[in-house]
């Protein structure tokens, strides 16, 4: 089986937190934190029963929780004391018994919904599931599309849950990247990360939270243990999503013109860079002249580092959606502002302005929030990105969102054949078929992953297979599942980031240019020559 001859020979050496060993720890079989990307398929796959069509893992108690419910889920980092939250989904199995009564030996599945490097750092750090404030609200919110009847949350699962260190991070990018995002978030800002050519941001572990020009969301600066050969870690490559460029297309005449459909990388690391503010700007094609609101993620997330190092800091431009070599210094984001809300170099009534998570980036585009900081420009002609899943564009109309080629090359559809419309309808999502992420010719996509001991325990290696049998729907096409994908990138080491005696990956085949990004500047390669060739 190609997953499994891919998983042996990725298994790296890292310092780690060990997971708490307790009585109830052998009931929690995955206990997993991390990136959206997965959070609804794992839940199905977890949730539905091992008879059904496809076969699921059998936890047939569903229970979920958004982020706002009283008592929500969080995971407390134990060398921090910082509590993360987000949606949460916990299945168990009746085990003979009932869902509100399951008998001795029931199995628990859960997942808490944060992001890739907040996921990362919790395994490594051993972070610990409690609630926020008062007892976790035991009404379940039918979070999971397509499990009928979420049931309440019983006091026995939640006791072998809580106070548990998390075993599983589910993440977009390797461990590696999301060192080498922390460290590039913590070195001083301007200064070069490993005499590289990327430099660093200025923020400061456990200092200020980077902060949303919308909200009062925030998103905590804190370092990942270093790496070193005392204890191991495996990757479990589960598929592969696209991040899909999208605008909000209300005015006509400016990215609503509707010959706008296409961007060049060119282009957007311009608007990402700041040197860009008018929609008629460089190659767009738009003859109207209207101030751009382009939406820019915190810098430790995986989506914001997939952006980075696939569009405007590669190895041909170097500049930044923060702080970059080639970058005017107009537009560098140093010294901080956090918020970030710079006025782009040509237009003073365009903006840069800072979301943090992809629901905040996906609902100020559309115009669903209403900013704070009414100083800041109307939502119309907004330049967003976010990884493509139909739960994280279920909001998107054909007037409030419009998704672009890049460089030509649709991200989801074999052809751009509904003027950008976003496919989350049923009628349309039989349209996603992830033809040019197979193809190689998309540029900017990754892979979603499951990091957890080594070897992969029996449990996350048997989620990622399941997760892939609950891809390929009309439904919730969300990824392409590792075992059909064709191509994978290349990986190179990130300057700074020291790997163990014996593992440090080559640098790709024959005329390989390194990245920073791993997962998004390499060449792209054949799947069956990447295991000597890259990192997964």
């Amino acid at each position: 089986m190609r997953l499994m001859t891919k998983l042996f020979g990725i298994t790296l050496a890292l310092t780690a937190a060990t997971a708490t060993v307790s009585a109830h720890a052998q009931t929690v079989l995955f206990n997993a934190i991390g990136s959206s990307a997965q959070f609804l398929e794992a839940g199905l796959a977890a949730g539905t029963s091992s008879s059904g069509s496809p076969a699921g893992l059998g936890a047939t108690c569903v229970w979920s929780q958004k982020s706002s419910s009283a008592g929500a889920i969080q995971a407390t980092d134990p060398t921090t004391a910082q509590a993360e939250s987000g949606n949460a989904w916990i299945a168990w199995t009746p085990n003979g018994g009932t869902c509100a009564a399951p008998t001795s030996g029931f199995k628990i599945y859960a997942y808490l919904q944060t992001d890739s490097t907040v996921g990362v750092r919790c395994y490594f750090n051993g972070c610990k599931i409690g609630a926020s404030g008062s007892p976790v609200s035991t009404a379940p919110d039918g979070l999971i599309f397509g499990i009928s009847g979420e049931v309440s949350l019983p006091s026995t699962v939640w006791s072998a849950l809580s106070n548990l260190a998390v075993n599983v991070a589910a993440t977009d990018i390797r461990p590696e990247d999301a060192a080498f995002a922390t460290l590039r978030a913590t070195t001083t800002c301007g200064s070069a990360i490993a005499s590289s050519n990327y430099l660093g941001l200025g923020y400061t572990s456990g200092g200020t939270p980077i902060a949303s020009e919308y909200s009062g969301s925030t998103f905590h600066v804190t370092s990942i243990p270093s790496f070193s050969s005392t204890s191991s870690f495996s990757v479990t490559p589960v598929g592969a999503a696209p991040i899909m460029v999208f605008v909000n297309p209300s005015n006509a005449n400016g990215f609503g013109t509707t010959s706008f459909n296409n961007i060049s990388r060119g282009d957007l690391a311009k608007f990402l860079d700041g040197s860009y503010g008018k929609t008629n700007d460089g190659s767009t094609g738009i003859t109207g002249s209207y101030a751009t609101t382009v939406l820019i993620r915190e810098p430790l997330s995986g989506t914001y580092n997939t952006m980075e190092f696939a569009v405007p800091n590669t190895t041909t431009r170097y500049t930044s959606q923060d702080v970059g070599l080639n970058q005017s210094a107009t537009q560098q984001n140093c010294p901080v502002q956090n918020p970030l809300n710079k006025q782009s170099d040509d237009n003073t009534s365009a903006y840069r302005n800072r979301v943090i998570g992809t629901g905040q980036m996906v609902s100020v585009a559309l115009n669903l929030t209403n900013p704070l900081n009414t100083s800041t420009p109307q939502t119309q002609d907004t330049l967003a990105y976010a990884f493509w899943s139909v739960a994280n564009f279920s909001a998107a109309t054909s007037t409030n969102a419009k998704y672009l080629k890049v460089d030509g090359v649709d991200p989801i559809e074999s052809a751009y054949a509904t003027g950008g419309v976003i496919p989350t309808g049923s009628s349309l999502s039989t349209n996603v078929t992830f033809t040019h992420i197979n193809d190689g010719t998309y540029p900017i996509w990754s892979l979603l992953r499951l990091v957890a001991a080594s070897p992969a325990p029996a449990a996350v290696a048997k989620m990622a297979l399941i997760e892939q049998n609950f891809v390929p729907s009309s439904s919730r096409p969300d990824f392409v599942p590792y075992n059909s994908l064709t191509v994978l990138h290349s990986h190179f080491t990130p300057p700074g980031i020291s790997y163990p005696s014996g593992s440090t990956p080559a640098n790709g085949a024959s005329g390989c240019t390194p990245e920073a990004g791993g997962d998004v500047g390499g060449v792209i390669l054949a799947s069956t020559s990447c295991t000597t060739n890259s990192r997964m």
